[in-house]
């Protein structure tokens, strides 16, 4: 029998890393496990519900579980499988498998979280996309958890620069949510991830949201909180970080809004206060690691950039440009940010742009 049936059977029972690596200490495969008494299930550290439930493995709904992924064309990967995330794996209490769809190679790129709250102000969806957008471009993956909000505007901002973004579910593939991200799912696979530990059919229960952050934190370098209030779940993504040795940003906010309550209070704490992502690039020390791939941005790519450097033969502002230019507004400022990237232009005060 294929040895994945036992490893979902294993995270429907819920069984921790830690405990199954006792396991695994005791007998020769995984199969093994399953032929183990009760008793001695419980000497070895098992709950009296988690060895019962091992010993009457076989009314899982694990047929149901197969033909639901297989239709669905979800993959799994076990923590014994080379291409699991290494990061990842380092973390205490690691996903013993996980559910994915997508495109995408989990140890290719660094990864950085961007999280905040669901109810996030303009300005913090504007940042959101902001460091998103200019992190993908030096070759980050952005992982966040697909949520309203902050998580949302993060995982657009990737899309927007063609960038890997991975969204972590709290939740099953057949009980996506939220719903409405749906179409981002079917954006975010093209060239990304969606992934879950939950069996498919989990229903996305309030309790399984936290648990969910330690993963976003555990598959990244560091973690970016845009906007949190001062019991919001990114806090718990933060303590998740900490926990596990990886770098905390924090965006700081208005000292008069429920939002910036809990990145303050980061910041207090010792968080890394970001204004832009040098200070990201800077504090991972990475930055000459990245060098090459830097310059090679700096060639212009498409005639509309052209036209834009062009047009900034003197310093002009938005509306100047788009005269001279004729490209829409949308378009036109997406470039903008991608030539400040480059180096190539900067912004000055009062939304002015002129050649570097």
């Amino acid at each position: 029998m294929n040895e994945k049936i036992y490893w979902i059977a294993l995270n429907f029972i819920n069984i921790s890393y830690p405990k199954l690596q006792k396991l695994l200490n005791e007998v020769k495969n995984l199969e093994e496990i399953f032929k183990l008494d009760k008793k001695k299930l419980i000497e070895l550290g098992l709950s009296k519900n988690a060895a019962e439930k091992i010993t009457k493995w076989e009314e899982l709904p694990l047929k149901e579980e197969i033909r639901y992924i297989e239709n669905e064309g979800i993959n799994i990967l076990t923590i014994k499988d080379p291409d699991y995330p290494i990061l990842l794996k380092e973390i205490y209490d690691p996903p013993i498998l996980f559910y994915y769809k997508g495109n995408i190679n989990f140890n290719n790129n660094i990864s950085i979280g961007i999280v905040g709250t669901r109810n996030p102000s303009i300005y913090g969806i504007k940042m959101a996309e902001k460091f998103a957008f200019e992190l993908s471009h030096f070759g980050f993956t952005i992982v966040s958890g697909l949520a309203r909000g902050i998580d949302t505007a993060a995982h657009t901002g990737a899309l927007r620069a063609n960038g890997k973004t991975i969204g972590v579910m709290g939740s099953g593939f057949k009980n996506f949510y939220p719903p409405e991200n749906k179409k981002l799912e079917k954006d975010i696979i093209k060239n990304g991830a969606i992934i879950t530990e939950y069996p498919s059919f989990t229903l996305p229960e309030k309790y399984n949201f936290p648990r969910r952050n330690r993963i976003i934190s555990g598959l990244c370098k560091g973690v970016v909180i845009i906007e949190a209030g001062p019991k919001s779940g990114a806090l718990i993504t933060a303590n998740f970080a900490l926990e596990q040795g990886r770098d905390v940003f924090a965006l700081p906010g208005r000292v008069d809004t429920l939002y910036s309550k809990g990145t303050n209070k980061l910041l207090k704490e010792g968080a890394i206060l970001i204004e832009n992502i040098n200070d990201i690039l800077d504090a991972l020390n990475i930055e000459i690691n990245w060098k090459n791939q830097i310059e090679e941005k700096i060639e212009l790519e498409t005639e509309e950039e052209k036209l834009i450097i062009k047009a900034l033969e003197r310093p002009s502002n938005i509306d100047e440009i788009l005269s001279m230019t004729k490209i829409e507004l949308k378009n036109l400022l997406s470039l903008l940010t991608k030539l400040q990237i480059k180096g190539l232009i900067e912004e000055l005060p009062g939304k002015i742009y002129r050649k570097k």
